[in-house]
């Protein structure tokens, strides 16, 4: 390998105008006879979380990125926050990019430093027996995070974030007359802008991400197998946030023996159910009111074609996903799948629709068509003053695999009480992780 003698940086500006905007200077980048490259850098102003990609010139002034697969065993500070001073990353090219071609122009490091409240697309949680509180990594796109995002490590022993960028964002939420399965009342259009951007999972929590959160849970997922890579399901939502005590309902934190309890106690992250507004914001992935979250049609129909591609369904089984044959239903119909088994949405968020409804924080109203923006404001009410319906029930969304397509609609709203445990109803999480 040609040595490296080029190097530059690159910095993002906090989101806040008034607090202080990390800086990197002092940028070098070398290799040893050994073929190990280090980096060098000086962090001032603020703590931020640092990045890594590396450029090689292509022609001119034309630099081109050697992609983000390629730099996943580069190590030392990187890939987290780090404190302001100097720092040094070490990278093994050979280990990670073998056919490596370098101009004659050489290759540059571009290191650059996110503010705290505008942290990267992609963050890694570790919750395996081993993790320690609050050493979340962070990578700036899809081809940056280690193994790729379909990784088996991201169904088991970590947590896969994607940011969704809401902050300000006014949209459409509910459903128009180009669903004809629609209910006028239950789905109503409204206006909802979201106070604050954050992270949501990748994926569906599975049932090994279950057991290593709370591994002495006695509740047993109905569909097991193919190494626990399946949703966790049967779980009630008490389980997942308030233990049957309502003084820990929302807006108070979840109780220390749940679910998101000891999520939080684990990691050091503020996760927590997702409001329906976040979850539909999120599911439909900038697709408006009669689309699937990749843009293609709703065909308002039991049977579609565009959301075979996109969900786990009660019409379209397959055989990788079959029922668990020790379990006594119908083989015809299915059960769940491996999560990630089918396409993601347009933002690169898996199984939303389909395979497991979702819990969701806020209880559940059947009119929602006087709500105009009120709708998601305050989940933690179980009455809600706008149409005087009294609930005792909570929201789920997303349909399931034993449902059809109609109710795998972004806009449908399904509710059950928190008592209630069936084998089609799970849960994906999100936080902000300090992003506003």
């Amino acid at each position: 390998m040609k040595k490296l003698i080029i190097a530059s940086f690159a910095a993002a500006a906090s989101a806040v105008l008034s607090a202080a905007v990390p800086e990197i200077s002092d940028v070098t980048m070398s290799q040893s006879a050994m073929r190990l490259v280090t980096i060098t850098y000086n962090l001032a102003d603020a703590p931020a979380v640092i990045t890594l990609d590396v450029q090689t010139n292509v022609t001119g002034d034309v630099w081109a990125s050697i992609g983000g697969e390629a730099l996943w065993n580069a190590t030392g500070d990187v890939w987290k926050r780090v404190e302001t001073g100097s720092h040094t990353i070490t990278w093994r090219p050979h280990l990670s990019w073998p056919d490596h071609k370098i101009a004659a122009g050489g290759a540059r490091a571009v290191v650059t430093a996110w503010a705290l409240d505008n942290t990267p697309d992609y963050m890694v949680v570790d919750i395996s027996a081993a993790a320690q509180p609050n050493t979340q990594t962070y990578y700036p796109g899809a081809d940056f995070v280690p193994g790729g995002v379909t990784n088996s490590l991201y169904k088991t022993t970590t947590l896969l974030m994607r940011k969704i960028m809401a902050k300000g964002v006014t949209w459409t939420m509910g459903s128009t007359a180009l669903e004809t399965a629609r209910n006028e009342t239950r789905e109503a259009t409204h206006l909802v802008t979201l106070a604050n951007n954050y992270y949501i999972g990748v994926y569906e929590v599975t049932q090994s991400q279950w057991s290593q959160v709370v591994p002495s849970s006695t509740i047993a997922a109905y569909f097991t197998g193919d190494r626990f890579m399946r949703p966790m399901e049967n779980m009630t939502f008490n389980d997942i946030r308030s233990a049957s005590d309502a003084s820990y309902d929302w807006p108070s934190d979840p109780h220390p023996s749940s679910f998101i309890g000891q999520l939080r106690s684990k990691t050091g992250i503020d996760f927590e159910i997702p409001s329906e507004a976040q979850w539909e914001f999120a599911a439909r992935a900038g697709n408006g009111t009669g689309y699937w979250n990749d843009g293609s049609a709703i065909l308002n129909t039991s049977v579609d074609a565009n959301l075979n591609n996109l969900g786990r369904y009660m019409k379209n089984p397959s055989t990788n996903t079959k029922a668990n044959p020790s379990k006594s239903i119908d083989p015809s119909v299915g059960g769940t799948a491996i999560v990630g088994s089918y396409a993601p949405n347009d933002w690169g968020i898996y199984d939303m629709l389909g395979n497991v409804w979702e819990w969701c924080l806020d209880w559940y109203d059947e009119d929602i068509s006087t709500f105009g923006g009120a709708l998601n404001i305050d989940p933690s009410a179980p009455a809600n003053t706008l149409s005087g319906a009294v609930t005792s029930e909570r929201v789920f969304r997303g349909g399931g695999w034993y449902f059809g397509a109609e109710y795998a609609r972004p806009a449908f709203r399904g509710d059950a009480g928190v008592t209630y445990n069936y084998n089609f109803i799970g849960v994906r999480v999100v936080c902000t992780a300090g992003l506003e």
